[in-house]
């Protein structure tokens, strides 16, 4: 591995607008390949020199192993650069038809292994927070109302109902937000339902990430 040789090209990836293009990929695919974080498999599937794209799940592995290393600081806001702007604009317009009262955060962060109590890595979360005005979610269900972290790569697997991301997932189960409300109670402002934690204030809704970064790539 050649240490000089991905601390360049992660200056140059950090000097690119937040986002996914074809020179993020191929800058991630230089530094995954170097570093044995990317197989040959991902290589020949995957490969930027034909203008194909690395798969989300790919950037991660990538950008899990960087955040990891002594020295590397990855700049910008790690769920766009993992999916792009398209997807999660796309994730976010389903979010609003589908749950209208409720404000989707999908938050992709590197947390420290006295933190987490696990290993230190990159890590998600998936939720989606009620407005004031919503019908208060219901305690008999397991919907994603609160705040939860859990390991980055569990954001991609073989779940139930055909679904490979923890966001279908959670749209095949509800697909609408009666699906797991009680309609009789409606939150109002200041119900704690709806006040965020200081770990959650802590956060962009996707909405605000969208709007903090300039649609520049």
């Amino acid at each position: 591995m050649d240490w000089g040789y991905i601390t360049e090209r992660v200056r140059r990836y950090n000097n690119l607008p937040c986002g996914i293009s074809a020179q993020h990929d191929d800058l991630l695919h230089r530094i995954g390949t170097n570093a044995d974080v990317l197989t040959p498999e991902d290589e020949y599937t995957h490969s930027v020199w034909d203008n194909t794209m690395l798969s989300p799940e790919q950037r991660y592995r990538v950008l899990d192993w960087l955040c990891c290393q002594d020295g590397i600081e990855i700049k910008g806001d790690l769920a766009l650069l993992i999916f792009g702007r398209q997807q999660l604009a796309q994730w976010l317009e389903i979010s609003r038809q589908a749950y209208p009262d409720f404000n989707f955060y999908l938050a992709f962060e590197y947390r420290e292994r006295q933190v987490t109590g696990w290993e230190s890595g990159i890590y998600y979360t998936c939720f989606w927070m009620p407005c004031p005005g919503a019908p208060q979610p219901s305690t008999e269900f397991d919907f994603p109302w609160k705040l939860y972290w859990e390991g980055g790569e569990m954001f991609w697997n073989d779940f139930p109902n055909n679904t490979k991301t923890d966001f279908d997932f959670t749209l095949s189960v509800y697909p609408n937000q009666q699906s797991f409300t009680d309609s009789n109670w409606i939150l109002e402002e200041g119900d704690w339902q709806c006040t965020p934690t200081d770990q959650e204030a802590d956060l962009m809704s996707v909405a605000q990430v969208l709007e903090h970064f300039a649609a520049s790539v």
